[in-house]
This record gives structure tokens, sequence and C-alpha cells, in this order.
């Protein structure tokens, strides 16, 4: 039943009636909390334009970094995007590569926390900065607040540093325990807490699909804000309700157009 209703929106999408095909992609949703098209389906329709591959894409294109650093490799899907002759280093304990990259890579099979105790990052770096970071491992928010603590350490003054899923579908898929496959977590929550202990920065939210890129810059490597008041934010936001960022979602989340002359600047 869920996939004849998963169908159905995807005909009426086709047919350019995006009201009747959001009500039978949630239909499919119901009914079916596991399939990821219905999930999918939705969050395309409510951001319109390039996704977040595409986005990342134009990142390592405009920016070129010298050495980009992925925490959360999963498929190696984004990975792969790295280009010569950027360096690229990605952190998960388990991750299952399925593409091929063509960027000198270094693929560290461990924890972020792991990899970052060890300091493994400055050894590689031997002086030189993270020029572009992208951040897409546990989907909870106190352990994307802590990978940035760590990343911002390494990088200069003019990096960039990208947080994904941080735009939920609903209250189900940003729970702090998945019922879902299509699942962001409270990641959300790194945006309201780095406006509040870091207004030096620069933090803005594309809507892109499926869950939305965090672009943070204006970052100081020296700064020990977030380090040393870490506790304090982390029992400051954790408890911040999903309805209560929903009522303002733009606003909270600082959410800019999906589209390339709106990217953030650097």
């Amino acid at each position: 039943m869920a996939l004849a209703h998963l169908a159905r929106a995807a005909a009426l999408k086709s047919q350019g009636d995006n009201q009747a095909a959001e009500a039978a992609y949630r239909t499919a949703f119901d009914l079916d909390l596991h399939l990821v098209e219905a999930h999918d389906g939705l969050a395309r329709l409510r951001w319109p334009g390039p996704d977040y591959l595409a986005w990342l894409a134009h990142f390592h294109s405009t920016r070129r970094p010298r050495v980009y650093l992925e925490i959360g490799v999963a498929t190696g899907r984004t990975l792969a995007l790295t280009q010569p002759p950027t360096r690229a280093i990605g952190v998960d304990p388990a991750p299952v590569i399925d593409f091929e990259f063509t960027a000198e890579t270094r693929l560290y099979r461990e924890t972020s926390d792991r990899f970052f105790r060890k300091n493994r990052l400055a050894r590689l770096l031997g002086g030189d900065a993270v020029g572009l970071g992208f951040i897409d491992g546990l989907h909870t928010f106190e352990q994307a607040l802590k990978d940035f603590i760590h990343l911002e350490a390494h990088v200069a003054r003019d990096s960039v540093v990208l947080v994904h899923d941080t735009i939920p579908l609903d209250e189900r898929t940003q729970n702090r325990v998945a019922t879902t496959r299509f699942y962001t977590g409270d990641v959300w929550k790194i945006v309201p807490c780095l406006k509040r202990y870091r207004p030096d920065l620069r933090v803005a939210t594309i809507g892109t699909a499926p869950t939305g890129l965090t672009v943070i810059t204006g970052l100081d490597p020296r700064s020990r804000v977030l380090a040393d008041r870490y506790d304090a934010a982390v029992a400051d936001f954790i408890g911040m309700p999903y309805a209560e960022m929903a009522e303002n979602l733009h606003a909270t989340l600082n959410i800019v157009p999906n589209e390339w002359k709106q990217a953030p600047p650097p």
C-alpha cells in the first residue's frame, strides 16, 4: 500500500501538483516509516534545486582546498567528490566504500574522538590547514559540536566547515534515537548553539535537499570558547524542543536560498 502512494506521489509531482504529491508522500511515509523514497520525495518538494552533493562539489570546485577533511564517510560517495590536487582525509569507524577516489586519500577507520585524541590530523597536516571540512558523522548534536571544536583548531581563517543534516524533515526524523531510516537526529541544534556561543562566526544554512547544509565561515583556530564551555553549551541546547525551532525555522537555522548566487561568502 505504501508503494502505491509513493508511485502516486511521483506522478502528481511530475504533473506539477506539489500539494497533492506532498499528501501522498506523507501517507506513504505514515504507512512505512522506513520507506526512504517517501522521505526523500518530501524533502525534495520542500527544498527544490541543487542537493547537498551538488553543493559539496561546488565548494570543492570553487575553493580548491589543499586539504579536505570528512567526518562520516559511509560509502565514500562524498569523499569521492574530492579532486586533485586536494588531499582528502576521511574518518569513519565502519565505512563500506563503494566509490573510487581520484584524489590522494587517507581513510581512518576509527571514531572521530579517537582520531583527534591521537592527534593524527596535526601530523597529517604538517603545518598546513584544513581548507574545507565536512561533518556528517553521528546524528547527535553534542557529537557534531565536538567534531566542530576539534576541526576548527586545524583550519585557517579563510577555511569553510560544512555540517550536514541541519534541517530535519519533521519531529520523527530528528529524534535522538532513530526510528526511521531517513534520519537527521538533532544535529540542527548546533546552529542556534553556535549563534549564541560564537557570534563571531558566520553561520548560514542552505535549504538544500534532503536535510540542509550549514556553512560556517569566519573561523578562528585559536578560539577556546566552545572547548572551555562545551558542557554548558550542551546542557543549554540538548533539551531544546523541535517544535520551538520549527515555529521559526528560517530564523533559527539562518536558512538561505538554495541558489549558487546566494552561496554564503567565505
